[in-house]
């Protein structure tokens, strides 16, 4: 059972570790945002990858049927396709634990990412994982504390750890807030992870990871 759950700690940190961001020109992007941290595994994320797309803007809140990302939207939120992971003795395979022959352990992977681009937004999108601001971004500078609430389906959401600049800055509290110091300007990527238990038949965990985009100008 120990060795199980160290070899599915070792997966979930190997994910988290990887980076997603909506870039200026609208591209989802997975891999390593910062290319001297580059480990050549960078991509561009398809629309067949992704779920769905939802928009906040002065129309109000709404789902994008053709899953096109809009340059008109204060604030994008993307979720892809639900993928699941199983570790054998002779590797990780992309399906679940009932798929898989000799499987050790399992996680559905579940994965989010948000950009903020304008005070006047309705962050929270009710669907599973989310970091949003509440301080407004235009005040954020670098070296100001992003002031941040976690949420899943809507709900606040505490014990959730919450990594920026390649280390996990903590938890969040029980009203699911963390605060995050601006290290640096440009696009800041803010991650949240949260585990939950499988069924234990398709997979032994499920892995809830958002990611957060703003852009900090200096």
């Amino acid at each position: 059972m120990i060795k199980k759950i160290i070899i599915t700690q070792a997966l979930i940190y190997s994910l988290f570790a990887h980076d997603m961001w909506i870039d200026d020109a609208l591209v989802v992007h997975y891999g390593h945002m910062h290319m001297n941290h580059s480990h050549g595994e960078e991509k561009e994320i398809k629309k067949e990858d992704i779920d769905r797309v939802f928009c906040s803007s002065n129309l109000g809140v709404f789902e994008v049927e053709s899953k096109e990302l809009k340059a008109n939207c204060d604030t994008l939120f993307v979720l892809l396709n639900e993928v699941y992971y199983t570790k054998t003795p002779y590797g990780t395979k992309k399906q679940s634990k009932d798929e898989t022959k000799m499987a050790i352990s399992s996680f559905k992977s579940i994965e989010s990412v948000k950009r903020i681009d304008s005070d006047d937004s309705e962050q929270i999108f009710n669907k599973g994982l989310e970091l949003s601001l509440t301080n407004k971004l235009s005040n954020i500078k670098v070296g100001d504390k992003a002031r941040l609430l976690v949420t899943y389906d809507g709900k606040s959401r505490a014990g959730v750890s919450v990594a920026y600049a390649d280390k996990v800055k903590g938890v969040s509290d029980k009203d699911g807030k963390i605060n995050i110091r601006i290290q640096e300007a440009g696009l800041q990527n803010i991650k949240a992870s949260l585990t939950l238990k499988g069924d234990g038949i398709k997979s032994d965990e499920i892995i809830h990871s958002s990611t957060l985009n703003i852009k900090v100008l200096k």
